[in-house]
């Protein structure tokens, strides 16, 4: 009883201080520059320590030992930031821009064009969403999003349509010289790139046409996502001149899966850009894990990707979805204490909610958690990994185990609900000798399911449940072994 009338003292006073916080992380606002709007659409740490920030309204501003400078002004909604010493690169509307210090007194005096190889027209929706590195030092990449048609009596364009300039719904890789070169095609609307710690590049697509729920895809050169709109701009495609009139069946099979589905409305309506766990513990046990934030709900996603016949797929938690996170979480950035960064966007076409304040950070206490670290496929089910010890009373009853599969129809539809859903029984569930793992033995896996897990009743051996119970993971392929 103490330490439940300890905890409530804590929490209250926590909560009057503006953090929020249970036993592993907290969370809290930061202040943001005096004046302004702060809506975060880029978000970057250079070398030194120096965070940087873009916003959607055209500003570029550096804090440093805790105050606020504004860096450079006059762009036209940048949608990425990298950050150097005494620079920035940012991506807006119509260029990639280098914006140098040249004098060191904190504040841009050139705004240098990398590459203004991007077309673009009078459209709300055509973000130019970056940035991240290349495995190729001085290669940059972003992601241009879809745009509408302009309608012929002057209306405003949808933003679903048909688009009429080249690479839209495209990622793309800018070389050291500047040269625009296409690179992935089929993104609907990815706010948003990010590059793994092995060099790989990711982006989370939204909800929409073509995009039956939100999803996360593994950016190839060359690779096809989904959404044929895009497929104007591909030089190889045979198929017709409209290839949104293209049979499904042909779509479908141009299309790499995504590695991860996030069912909407569950876990996710609009997913910003993902980061990794680079910190060596100090965020806790998910070190090389993906986590990734929405612009509709206040809720922070991680990710835990496996590699199946080559190809990327995995399992996708709720990670952080407590009292205090505000909603519109757009970009993501690990300080080098530790602590994950939160941009917000609150009053973009896409967005939901004011940002009283456009920063956020989410700290780790140093009390790991009981969450279910990663899931494992296996030829016969599926291998759970947990972060503490299972307890040694539960019953390992399959009926205990919530199970079903589903999928979700490939399609010109602007969303659709999941389809064939099936309650699954597990046939055997076991767990390992050292308590840290549980298998469960399922009949007849399928390919291009989604399987959903909710743990509800499994606790630690301290008599804790699962911190976030659900997972959701994405099977693409089947191990043979």
């Amino acid at each position: 009883m103490k330490k439940l009338t300890l905890l409530f003292i804590l929490t209250i006073a926590c909560s009057q201080l503006g953090v929020f916080a249970d036993s592993s992380y907290s969370v809290q606002s930061l202040p943001t520059p005096a004046g302004t709007v702060c809506e975060v659409t880029g978000l970057d740490y250079s070398d030194d320590g120096t965070l940087y920030i873009c916003t959607r309204r055209g500003d570029v501003w550096a804090q440093k030992n805790g105050d606020w400078q504004r860096f450079a002004h006059g762009l036209h909604e940048p949608m990425g930031l990298l950050a150097g010493p005494d620079f920035a690169v940012v991506s807006q509307r119509p260029e990639v821009t280098r914006l140098v210090d040249e004098d060191g007194d904190g504040t841009a005096d050139r705004y240098e064009t990398i590459c203004d190889q991007i077309a673009m027209e009078a459209n709300f929706h055509q973000y130019n969403y970056g940035l991240v590195k290349g495995k190729i030092a001085g290669n940059l990449h972003g992601i241009l999003s879809c745009s509408g048609l302009s309608k012929p009596d002057g209306s405003p364009a949808s933003a679903n349509g048909f688009s009429p300039i080249p690479y839209r719904m495209w990622s793309y890789q800018i070389s050291p010289s500047g040269e625009f070169r296409p690179w992935s095609s089929g993104l609907r609307t990815a706010n948003g790139i990010g590059k793994s710690p092995q060099g790989e590049l990711f982006a989370a697509d939204n909800q929409g046409d073509w995009v039956a729920t939100s999803m996360l895809h593994h950016l190839e050169e060359g690779d096809f996502h989904g959404h044929p709109a895009a497929l104007r701009w591909d030089q190889n495609f045979p198929f017709s001149q409209d290839p949104k009139s293209s049979p499904i069946d042909l779509l479908e099979k141009m299309r790499k899966p995504p590695a991860v589905h996030f069912p909407h409305g569950e876990l996710a309506n609009s997913p910003g850009s993902p980061v990794w766990d680079t910190t060596g513990g100090k965020f806790g046990p998910f070190a090389g894990q993906m986590f990734i934030g929405d612009i509709v709900h206040p809720r922070i996603m991680r990710v835990a990707l496996e590699k199946v016949n080559g190809q990327y797929q995995g399992t996708c938690f709720s990670f952080y979805h407590a009292e205090g996170l505000k909603a519109g979480i757009c970009r993501l950035a690990f300080s080098s204490e530790g602590e994950l960064i939160i941009g917000r966007a609150g009053e973009g076409n896409w967005a939901r909610g004011k940002p009283d304040s456009g920063l956020q950070k989410i700290a780790y206490s140093g009390t790991t958690p009981f969450e279910i670290h990663r899931i494992e496929l296996q030829n016969d089910g599926f291998l759970f990994h947990f972060t503490q010890l299972v307890s040694e009373s539960i019953k390992l009853d399959p009926k205990k185990f919530g199970v079903q599969s589903y999928h979700y129809p490939y399609g010109p539809n602007y969303g659709y609900p999941k389809t064939d859903i099936k309650k699954i029984l597990p046939i055997k569930v076991e767990t390992s000798l050292d308590r840290r793992s549980i298998r469960l033995r399922m009949p007849n896996l399928e390919k291009r399911k989604i399987y959903q897990f909710n743990l509800v009743d499994l606790k630690d051996e301290s008599d804790e449940k699962l911190r976030n119970p659900t997972a959701y993971y994405t099977l693409n392929e089947l191990v043979s072994y």
